[in-house]
């Protein structure tokens, strides 16, 4: 497979605003060389001139293992994060209230001048505090992880699949609240305009004939009609129907709902089609595959595509997927018969892909990603097929 062209040589190196991270820069210098490597260590130098700062200004360098980044002026952390620590699992979690400016650098509340002699020292004691509560966080998410892994929602599909609730509003009007196991998704009136967002996001199967009451005192759905009359079960008559009738399942068949193509223009090689409402409206439309649209595709608000606590990451050359846990932490897929893909190749045998570990896009086909992305392990509707 050709895949010159595919990613820039900066975007593999991870170089980005011209700084060169195979090169440590020059004058770094660091003031606790006893540290491990584990441990964060600060030191100085030199102003890129890209920082536009004034001449011979210095900025804070920030290293692990040996790897070293520059904390430069106004940049976002992922600008920062060449080397893409918090992708590889490196660091635990992006540095918490992180604020670079031309003259300090403020971590969880503590601002530490460049003007300060002991500025190093400071500013590693503040990073590497951050980073031990960060890391004892994690293994407290971890053990409770474990106690509560009877409940992750790769073993317990059933008791997060969508559903609908029929209650009343504090006015005794009859609303609908859409759930993902105990989770709200959706809450609307019982109206055409709650009915056709639910069936826009993909929440509700469309009826073929769907009509409310002037008064919203009745609903109408394909020749069944409930009408909202005290002293009956009308809630529960309207509930049953729209559980049994309309919440969403795809037919055997079904064309997969994420589609990879190639596109030598796109940044990755590759084009996704993905339903999403990325602006509140629904639409399904084809995206490069870059940072922007695997987020959009892990964002469970505007994109229903991923299972329920699956996240992409994007790690140019790799796709990584992981699990989300209750507790805000995040973990690699389990490897076994249910993270594995087995994509058919036009061109050898079937390859086996492994949902479990970064998957390397230079290496892959468009068929192979669209196998890879429609695969019952993090795709929704794939998953609901195979039930």
């Amino acid at each position: 497979m050709n895949t010159q062209g595919r990613f820039s040589h900066d975007a593999i190196a991870g170089r980005q605003d011209g700084i060169d991270p195979q090169q440590q820069p020059s004058g770094v210098s660091t003031t606790s060389p006893a540290l491990s490597h584990e441990s964060i260590r600060i030191g100085r130098t030199l102003a890129p001139p890209e920082a536009n700062l004034v001449g011979g200004a210095e900025v804070f360098t920030m290293t692990l293992n040996d790897e070293t980044i520059q904390l430069l002026p106004l940049k976002t952390w992922s600008q920062l994060d060449i080397f893409k620590w918090r992708v590889r699992g490196i660091l635990p979690g992006t540095p918490i209230g992180l604020e670079i400016t031309p003259d300090h650098v403020k971590i969880a509340g503590e601002a530490v001048s460049l003007s300060d002699p002991d500025g190093c020292h400071k500013l590693e004691k503040a990073f590497n505090d951050w980073l031990a509560l960060e890391k004892q966080s994690l293994e407290i998410a971890k053990a409770k992880a474990q106690t509560t892994k009877s409940t992750d929602p790769l073993t317990q599909p059933q008791e997060n699949a969508l559903h609908f609730k029929v209650e009343t509003d504090p006015a005794g009007k009859p609303r609908l609240r859409c759930l993902e196991g105990r989770e709200t998704v959706k809450l609307v009136a019982v109206n055409l305009q709650g009915f056709n967002s639910l069936i826009e996001q993909h929440l509700l199967r469309k009826p073929q004939i769907l009509k409310v009451g002037a008064l919203h005192n009745w609903v109408e759905l394909d020749g069944q009609l409930v009408r909202f009359q005290q002293d009956t079960n009308w809630a529960a008559e309207l509930e049953n129907l729209l559980n049994e009738r309309y919440v969403p399942r795809p037919e055997p068949g079904t064309a997969p709902d994420i589609v990879a193509s190639a596109n030598p223009a796109s940044p990755t090689g590759f084009d996704i089609q993905f339903p999403a409402a990325p602006n509140g409206i629904a639409e399904n439309r084809k995206y490069h595959l870059n940072e922007e649209s695997v987020e959009l595709l892990s964002d469970p608000e505007r994109c229903r595509v991923l299972r329920k606590g699956i996240i992409a990451k994007l790690a140019p050359p790799e796709l990584i997927f992981k699990q989300k846990l209750a507790d805000g932490g995040e973990r690699h897929l389990e490897p076994g018969p249910e993270t594995t893909v087995s994509a058919t190749n036009e061109q050898g045998p079937a390859k086996n892909i492994d949902l479990s570990k970064p998957v390397d896009l230079l290496t892959m086909t468009a068929d192979e990603l669209t196998a890879v992305l429609n695969s019952p392990a993090i795709n929704r509707q794939a998953k609901l097929a195979e039930g």
